[in-house]
């Protein structure tokens, strides 16, 4: 399909950073290049595109540490954002190492790495920058609301048992509340524990309410990584970012994506969009979430953020900074709240 670069000549990532971290390397006119550094990929802000390069990393559910992963994965995220962001995710770029011996991007010569390519949006046009800047247009937000009630219920159901579904959600559960506990962290032990045994509580008292999910079709392929930051407003509503690496995690029911999303912007300090997302759900669906769910789901989706939040300590760059921790804490203070109001 491909020719890669000859290892014996490998590039280290290092060495691919520092080159698309120049204006001077993209065939086109930049001024500068920001980036962006996650846990999985660099992100690289040239003028008016965005390039994504994905780590050579391995995680419990995906392991990117070869060429064909990494351009498999590319290809998989364009494909499945161009259903909530059709004209954002343009496709993948090589980036080879050409016949002087010289990196170079979108280029000919053998392959030393597959970039995602696509549109920039503005900062401002985003969501996350809307709730912290306390400039949210109404109009943007119920347009947004719409494109993803639409996304919902154009999906087609995907087929799961009773069993499998509720074994699924406790498995989570589970795993969440073992990685919460890990002593690096220090987080509470017993609210962690009091709300793990909430959750399997739930699941083990209403399981009418899940069975009737399942049997409406309500689970489906969804978003996967439903925030703010992830959410654009205009001139043209978009998602982006929908979670790629992993099909399963995608399956679920709307009811779980939006409160996480609930979740994610009371954590910004607006409990409001939240709402909004889920009214318009109901009213285009006519599917009317029962409340206690919500809570269940809001529980399992902030203590999902506690854990993904205080990994971030793991990582050299990030351990010593007091703030990943503190954050965790608040996610489990929020899961606590929804906690109380939850019947079982």
């Amino acid at each position: 399909m491909y020719k890669e670069a000859d290892t014996t000549a490998t590039i280290t990532t290092e060495e691919k950073v520092a080159f698309l971290l120049q204006p001077s390397s993209y065939p086109y006119s930049v001024s500068s290049v920001k980036s962006i550094e996650t846990h999985m990929s660099w992100v690289f802000l040239a003028g008016d595109l965005v390039y994504k390069m994905k780590k050579p990393v391995s995680y419990r559910l995906f392991d990117h540490r070869t060429l064909e992963s990494r351009f498999t994965n590319s290809l998989e995220e364009v494909r499945i954002n161009k259903k909530l962001a059709e004209d954002i995710y343009i496709g993948i770029v090589p980036l080879v190492i050409n016949k002087e011996g010289k990196l170079q991007l979108e280029g000919k010569g053998a392959i030393a790495d597959w970039l995602v390519k696509m549109k920039r949006i503005p900062e401002r046009n985003m969501l996350g920058y809307a709730i912290k800047h306390d400039c949210i247009d109404e109009t943007q937000l119920h347009q947004a609301a719409t494109l993803l009630a639409e996304f919902y219920q154009t999906s087609l159901p995907v087929p799961v048992t009773l069993t499998g579904y509720a074994g699924k959600l406790e498995s989570e559960i589970l795993f969440i509340h073992d990685e919460l506990l890990a002593p690096l962290f220090a987080l509470p032990p017993l609210l962690i524990k009091e709300l793990t045994a909430g959750q399997r509580a739930f699941i083990a008292a209403r399981q009418d309410l899940f069975e009737k999910r399942i049997a409406a079709g309500k689970i489906i392929d969804a978003h996967g990584d439903l925030r703010p930051e992830h959410i654009c407003l205009g001139p043209q509503v978009a998602f982006i970012d929908r979670l790629e690496f992993s099909r399963e995690l995608r399956i679920m029911d709307p009811a779980q994506e939006l409160s996480l999303l609930s979740v994610e912007c009371e954590m910004l300090g607006n409990s409001h969009i939240g709402h909004v997302f889920i009214d318009v759900y109901r009213k285009k669906s006519n599917d009317i979430i029962p409340l206690p769910l919500i809570n269940f789901f809001k529980i399992k989706a902030a203590c999902l953020r506690a854990y993904l939040v205080a990994r971030h300590i793991e990582e050299p760059r990030y351990k010593d900074d007091p703030k990943w921790l503190t954050k965790a804490r608040v996610y489990l203070q929020l899961a606590e709240r929804y906690h109380q109001q939850l019947p079982v």
